[in-house]
């Protein structure tokens, strides 16, 4: 297949909306607080048929009907918005033979036009269950305000795999450190 044709194949695919999908509102419904009856969850791991799994601690409320995303979670708000981590979940054609470097091209050119003033802070090649995976770093302008993007994404078996984590800026570092090691326990269980 032709460079053209795999870049007019994966621009079909919404390779980057996590990257659009900007922090909740916080006007956004916010549980209450559990009554002492009930129990606090602590950490919980969500294993998706979709291939992988992640670790989520306390604090972070799941958010159901993202579009696009496979889960998605939420936490407290700071300023006017709330840190939130999605995990997309991508099929490429297998004709494509699209590789990482495809994929991370092709978003490298994308980025831009999705967001605006955007400001890259780093990229690393990394492993995620002994497949290598891009972990990008970059700043620019959300919904609500200036916004910060932690974004891994990794291809295997023709699947790409994408968590993304927005926050807002001003998120207090434990907080930061929270959804950064969400993203640290992304792990592929697919064959």
């Amino acid at each position: 297949m032709t460079r053209f044709a795999l870049t007019l194949a994966l621009l079909a695919l919404p390779l980057l909306p996590s990257a659009l999908a900007q922090t909740a509102p916080a006007t956004s419904p916010v549980p209450a607080t559990a009554p002492a009856d009930e129990r606090v969850i602590e950490a919980i791991t969500v294993t998706s048929n979709q291939g992988y799994s992640i670790r989520v601690p306390g604090g972070w409320t799941p958010l159901k009907n993202v579009p696009g995303a496979d889960v998605a979670f939420v936490n407290k708000t700071v300023g006017q918005l709330r840190p939130t981590v999605t995990v997309l979940v991508q099929d490429i054609p297998a004709d494509l033979k699209a590789t990482l470097a495809d994929i991370r091209d092709l978003n490298a050119r994308k980025i831009p036009e999705l967001v605006p003033n955007v400001k890259m802070l780093g990229e690393k090649t990394i492993r995620v269950s002994g497949q290598n995976a891009i972990l990008w770093s970059y700043t620019g302008d959300g919904d609500g305000g200036k916004v910060r993007w932690t974004q891994v994404f990794t291809l295997k078996n023709n699947r790409l795999f994408t968590a993304t984590l927005v926050t807002p800026t001003g998120t207090p570092q434990e907080l930061l450190d929270s959804g950064r090691g969400i993203l640290d326990s992304l792990a592929l269980t697919a064959k």
